[in-house]
Order: structure tokens, then sequence, then C-alpha cells
């Protein structure tokens, strides 16, 4: 297993429907709340580069959602509302009254919806490469089939645990989609090996409960108008799973939003390029101290 940045502390805390495990670091200053993505993904998967660069000025707290990471077993689908609730609980548990909360992916679907069902919790919210965002996917009646069957996840889960070489192809063929590879490439496959063997599936409950076979049943774009925080979105320009124009409709249609874009990168810019992206959430965390 891969070590913790330092300065990592991890700990869990014990709900109804299952334990949820969580790293903190830092201690003084605002609180940043930061939600990985679907499917391979857990909490130091997506931020490992960047809690220790917001730990410097914040108390930050990196949860692993219901279903995935350690914070199994859950009982129950762990879909949009039900993160949504795990959120606040977190929240409530770290007696934290409101925080900047930043969304990867599927992360960024749970944050704003929290953000619009609980405005007075959210002081600042930060959506890189957010799903949740569009009526319909590319290829969606493909996506829904893969989903809706459950076994197709649960094979390509089977072989990508075994095989190093095939993890390596799909993560390079659909998640990391620039001309260069991450510099901690081969970690990155390790990490999600070990999750995917865990897990047993490629597909998240959020994506068995938000998509449709003609549309989907998640898209906030329509009340995003409601959203009065600071926000800033963030996309690669090479991502391959959430098409750019996706999130530059959700920045206009948020009052007030940034969006800024990565060179080269793709779906998952925070382990892609790390610097270029931890440096677009400095700007906005010093923008709105």
């Amino acid at each position: 297993m891969t070590a913790l940045p330092q300065g990592v502390e991890t700990d869990h805390i014990e709900f109804p429907a299952g334990k949820i495990r969580f790293h903190r670091a830092g201690g003084s200053g605002p609180a940043i709340v930061l939600l990985h993505g679907g499917g391979v993904d857990n909490g130091m998967l997506s931020w490992r580069h960047t809690v220790p660069v917001l730990a410097v000025d914040h108390t930050v707290f990196v949860p692993d959602l219901p279903g995935q990471g350690g914070s199994r077993p859950w009982h129950g689908r762990a879909d949009q509302r039900t993160c949504e609730e795990a959120l606040r609980w977190l929240l409530d548990a770290w007696r934290v009254p409101d925080a900047t909360v930043v969304g990867m992916s599927m992360g960024g679907s749970i944050a704003t919806g929290f953000a619009l069902r609980h405005p007075q919790r959210v002081r600042g919210l930060v959506l890189a490469a957010p799903t949740g965002m569009q009526a319909r996917l590319d290829r969606h009646l493909l996506t829904y089939l893969l989903v809706k069957l459950r076994f197709p996840g649960m094979l390509w889960a089977r072989a990508m645990g075994m095989s190093s070489a095939l993890t390596r192809w799909v993560m390079t063929r659909s998640t990391f989609t620039g001309s260069q590879p991450a510099a901690d490439l081969e970690s990155i496959l390790d990490e999600v090996r070990a999750e995917v063997r865990s897990r047993g599936t490629v597909f998240s409950d959020w994506q068995h409960g938000a998509i449709d076979r003609r549309s989907m049943r998640i898209n906030h774009l329509p009340h995003l108008d409601r959203i009065r925080c600071p926000t800033m979105v963030i996309h690669g320009e090479k991502d391959g799973i959430v098409p750019m124009p996706a999130s530059q409709e959700a920045a206009r249609a948020i009052p007030g939003a940034m969006f800024r874009w990565i060179a080269d990168a793709g779906h998952w810019p925070s382990r892609e390029k790390p610097n270029e992206f931890n440096a677009l959430l400095r700007e906005f965390v010093n923008a709105h101290p």
C-alpha cells in the first residue's frame, strides 16, 4: 500500500449504514473538503498531491465516499442523495459549520447537489470535470446497458485486478489521455488495481442511479443559477470522459463562476497534472480566504 503524505491522519466514523473513512491534514485555517470520483477512485487516489499544498494554511478533510476506498462495508445504495447526506453527517461530526468543497468527476456532482440543498454550508465550490451536468451522455445507450447489466463492470474489475497491462491500457485510453504520462503512473496503477480488487466492479452506485435509458436522472444544469457561493470549474483539455463543453456550460450557468482548463490533461488532472491543478486551487482559495 502506498504510504500517506506526511502529516495526514486517518480515522473513521460509524454510521447506521456503515463506516466512512476519512483523512485529515492541517489543523488551522478554514476547512476544505475534497471529494473524489466514482468507479475506481477513492480519497487518496484523487487527492494525494493536493492535500499537502492546501494543508499549509487550511484544515483539509478527504473522505472515502460510501462504498469506496475504506468506507466499506456500506449497506444500501451509495447514490447521489446518500453521498450528499453523508457529507452533511461528516461536517456535523467534524464540527465544521461550512467549508470550501472541491469535487472531482462524480465528487463534483455530489458537491453541486450538496451546495444546492445546503447553501449555507458551502463557502466556496470547485468542480473538476464534474459529472451530472448533461441531459445525455456520449454513447448514452451503450453506457446505460453496461451499467445496468452490472456483470461487465464486474468482469472488467476482475480482469484489471489480475493484469497490470490491462489496467494501464484502460487508464491511458480513458482517464489519462494527455500526451505525457503522469509522473507517478506506476503508483497510480497499483492503487487503481487495489481499489478494483477490493470493490469488484469498475462502476459506482452513483452511475447506477444517475443514468436512465434515454437521459440522465441527475442533471444539475437547470438549477445552477441558484448557486451563489464563489465557484471555479476546472477541466482537462483532452478529457475523454466528460466533454469540456459540458463544464463550460455549467460555468456559464453559475453566477460569477470562473472556468479554467488545463492543457494536455485528461479526466484526472489532479494526478496527471498535479502542479497545474494545484496552482488553480491555490488561485481560488487565495482569492476567497
